[in-house]
């Protein structure tokens, strides 16, 4: 990638660049078609860096961290339409650090109503990975009659964790194909979460478990730098506010938020072992009882 391009956005371009404006208008209007590298180079020019302040559609601001910049939603909707990337109806723009478009970050307002977020604090990270992988079991289905492979959430790379002061959540889980070795490495998706009001601002990455931390500091970044306009804060809403269909789980991607099956089962072995012994008692005093009758009833006989 021209990382030449993308140091000029982190010492702190704040605006677009006129030249690269024009020249893409000018393609437009003769109608030629950019090309990725010319889109992409665009894009990069009418980025916001730090430590600049940009717009989250009309409910939320960003102070950008260093290290980062901020593709505004219009020419990011352009770079993702040339990199043939599917663009969410509630798409923001896109975030980038260090590694550019190699670890590019998602950015939506998703207006979904008001989530009590709160909510996280109930559930643990075994009740989370075990609602993850139920609402897997289902896509599968669907997944089995594209002819994809089954997938399952091995482990979480980096478990829920909700800050109840600020309202934002941050996890990353390991999800495989189901016929993966069990060591097995593969692409994670970090996710994080603000809640405000009436909606609130996600933030997606694709990586690799090798760049995770690094990316856990990408994500951090912008959840410090997120703020809501006031009157769209969480703290903001009312009763008569409208609520998010789903809650919390949906915002998560998730079916339904349960608790995980204790693997400490009636089975298990710390339960079996102690049974076994009772099980082994009880037969041989009820067999002594019955030896020690018919003993008594021989001796009754003889006597």
């Amino acid at each position: 990638m021209p990382r030449f391009l993308l140091a000029i956005i982190l010492c702190g371009m704040t605006g677009s660049v006129t030249m690269a404006a024009t020249s893409s208008d000018e393609a437009a209007a003769t109608g030629l078609l950019e090309t990725p590298d010319q889109v992409y180079r665009s894009a990069l020019l009418q980025a916001v860096g730090a430590p600049a302040k940009t717009d989250i559609g009309d409910r939320a601001t960003l102070r950008l961290a260093d290290g980062l910049a901020f593709i505004p939603r219009a020419p990011a909707i352009r770079l993702l339409a040339v990199r043939n990337q599917s663009v969410p109806s509630d798409f923001e723009g896109i975030l980038v650090g260090p590694d550019g478009m190699d670890a590019q970050g998602t950015v939506r307002f998703v207006p979904a109503g008001f989530v009590d977020s709160d909510a996280a604090l109930a559930w643990t990270d075994d009740d989370m990975l075990a609602s993850l992988n139920d609402t897997l079991s289902r896509t599968n289905k669907d997944r089995t009659q594209q002819r994809l492979e089954e997938q399952e959430a091995r482990r979480w790379v980096v478990p829920p964790h909700y800050n109840p002061e600020t309202h934002q959540i941050a996890w990353s889980a390991l999800i495989v194909p189901k016929s993966a070795p069990r060591e097995a490495d593969g692409e994670i998706r970090y996710h994080a979460i603000a809640f405000g009001r009436d909606g609130y601002v996600e933030i997606g990455i694709v990586t690799s478990l090798e760049k995770a931390d690094d990316v856990g500091q990408i994500v951090t970044g912008f959840l410090a730098g997120l703020t809501f306009r006031p009157g769209h804060a969480y703290g903001d809403a009312v009763p008569s506010d409208r609520r998010a269909v789903g809650g919390l789980a949906a915002a998560m991607g998730i079916d339904s938020l349960h608790k995980a099956v204790s693997g400490d089962t009636f089975l298990s072995g710390d339960r079996v072992i102690p049974l076994a012994g009772g099980l082994v008692a009880a037969i041989g005093a009820i067999s002594l009882f019955f030896y020690v009758h018919r003993y008594l009833r021989r001796r009754a006989r003889r006597v």
